[in-house]
């Protein structure tokens, strides 16, 4: 928020203070950390596998170990009990080196058909010695096996449950998952989830082990940065630990009837702030992004879906002052909003703001804006919301769910 003044300047030092004391948790958010945490294990692997949406076909598997190594991925389409299962290796190359050698371990699995569920493992050997021409492995191990059902389902059906603002919060996952109804195809993270991540501690903790959470619980995931990602020690090697479609952090991707943009707001504040001590680029950024989003909303996937939906972390909203809006509230509005208004999209999917809403269509049509905007809730878990979208060939259902289960936001939409 904007500060100005010696009582702004006294109620922003209160709030870091909040920030930095960790808030005391109840039983059920103790149990629900302590499940993330049991993704952390001894041996080889440290970190248990998590699995990353890239499109149609390709899913991204990521794995910590606990000292330098190497590392693939063993996947079937065969069934659990098939005595002749024939197990395929994927892994991570870049200009033309396999990773290895580090702790960060990534795969791409290729080539997988959506309409069948999926089994994997992590598999990696230590390095003892990394020589030009002779390299030692120690004994491989490998990871628990994981099975993701089929993402892609009959009639076009597809769900998926959105977070946003946990700022490190990890306890409320399991607690805000269970009060989201059967289980989705998918999760996202709509940014925030971090708060401004100084560590690859920080990172593992608050990101990577609830990702393994949902993985081991068969529920691949999508991260998209908010602003407090892209601030820290730790906001330039994030992406290292990641697998990100086009390795970039804004996508689009068809889920059944559904086409679903994951875009990336940028920082809320000008690049010149002081704040950033030089060292942002957003500007070009978005152009880029904006660029992209122009083809994308001219092209067929686009054009020929049922539903299009927009996920993005700082919302566009028409009802704000234009004196009172943040340059990346401004820009959501005056460059985004264009877009998604000639896109025809459905709803827009939101957090940012810490406190949960709904934005209607704006009543004035020659300003566009002719989608609601559903926008989750705060950190603690009492104002924590989650979002879940249901859709078919005929129908798409959003609403927002609190963590005590009551309803806060839901629409529906039929063709």
């Amino acid at each position: 928020m904007k500060t100005g003044g010696i009582g702004c300047w006294l109620a922003a030092l209160c709030a870091g203070a909040v920030w930095a004391q960790p808030p005391q948790l109840s039983e059920a958010e103790s149990q629900a950390q302590a499940e993330i945490q049991a993704q952390r294990t001894d041996g080889l692997i440290a970190v248990q596998p998590w699995a990353q949406l890239l499109g149609a076909g390709r899913l991204g598997v990521g794995w910590l170990t606990a000292q330098a190594a190497d590392g693939v991925v063993e996947w079937t389409q065969a069934g659990a009990d098939d005595a002749s299962t024939v197990w395929r290796q994927a892994w991570y190359s870049e200009d033309g080196l396999k990773q290895a050698n580090g702790t960060s371990q990534r795969a791409v699995i290729d080539g997988y058909d959506p309409a069948r569920p999926i089994r994997f493992r992590a598999r990696s050997r230590p390095i003892t010695t990394f020589k030009p021409y002779k390299v030692t492995f120690g004994e491989p191990v490998t990871s628990p096996e994981r099975r993701l059902p089929a993402l892609a389902r009959p009639g076009g059906k597809v769900s998926f449950i959105v977070f946003n603002d946990v700022h490190n919060r990890y306890q409320n996952y399991p607690l805000l998952t269970a009060q989201a109804g059967h289980a989705p195809d998918f999760a996202v993270f709509n940014g925030d989830v971090l708060q401004d991540p100084q560590s690859e501690k920080e990172v593992t903790d608050h990101l990577l082990l609830p990702m393994a959470w949902f993985t081991s619980r068969s529920i691949p995931c999508f991260f998209l940065r908010g602003n407090h990602e892209t601030r820290g020690a730790f906001a330039r090697p994030l992406k290292s630990y990641l697998t990100l479609p086009e390795n970039r952090y804004y996508t689009a991707m068809t889920f059944g009837a559904a086409r679903v943009l994951f875009l990336d707001s940028g920082e809320d504040k000008p690049d010149a702030s002081g704040e950033y001590s030089g060292l942002v680029d957003f500007e070009p950024y978005i152009e880029e992004e904006l660029a992209w989003l122009k083809r994308e909303i001219a092209g067929e996937a686009f054009r020929q879906a049922a539903w299009r939906i927009v996920v993005v972390h700082i919302p566009p909203d028409w009802r704000k002052e234009e004196g009172k809006l943040w340059n990346g509230e401004r820009r959501m509005r005056e460059r985004f909003a264009p877009l998604f208004d000639a896109g025809r999209v459905a709803a827009v999917i939101s957090g940012h703001n810490h406190h949960s809403d709904l934005i209607g269509p704006c009543p004035d049509t020659g300003r566009g804006f002719q989608w609601p905007v559903f926008i989750g809730g705060a950190p603690a878990l009492t104002n924590a919301t989650v979002i879940r979208v249901e859709a078919d060939a005929r129908t798409l259902k959003i609403m927002r769910v609190h963590s005590d289960g009551a309803v806060g936001a839901e629409q529906s939409w039929h063709k």
